[in-house]
Formats: C-alpha cells, sequence, structure tokens
C-alpha cells in the first residue's frame, strides 16, 4: 500500500471513532514536538513482560455468570 492510500485509511479510521479518550490519546502524538525512540525503548516494557500483565489482568477478572 502507497503512501497516500495509507494516509486515507487513517483519516477513514479518525473519522470513524467516537471515543473522547483514544481522540485525546492521538492528539497527544500529534501535537509532540519530538519523539526521543531510545527513552520510550527504555522505558518500555518487554513481550514476556506485557504477556504476564496481560495474563495476570485476565485472571483477575470476575467471570461468574
Amino acid at each position: 500500500m502507497n503512501m497516500s492510500a495509507e494516509k486515507n485509511e487513517i483519516i477513514k479510521w479518525v473519522q470513524s471513532l467516537e471515543n473522547p479518550v483514544l481522540i485525546g490519546e492521538i492528539n497527544k502524538i500529534r501535537k509532540r514536538t519530538s519523539f526521543d525512540f531510545e527513552k520510550e525503548w527504555i522505558e518500555g516494557i518487554s513481550i514476556s513482560e506485557a504477556r504476564k500483565k496481560t495474563s495476570d489482568f485476565i485472571k483477575s477478572l470476575d467471570w461468574k455468570k
């Protein structure tokens, strides 16, 4: 997919959004003046940690019917 088509897909998706929290997060990204990849990489979590947190969260849910 070329860049123009990708942009159009993103525009369509953003126009369909109705969640104000998600729109706020997109605005935060849009208003960033810089992005320090190295800093973000250091502060990120590993895939194994993400899997564990997800698993713990799912196990904490109330599964009673």
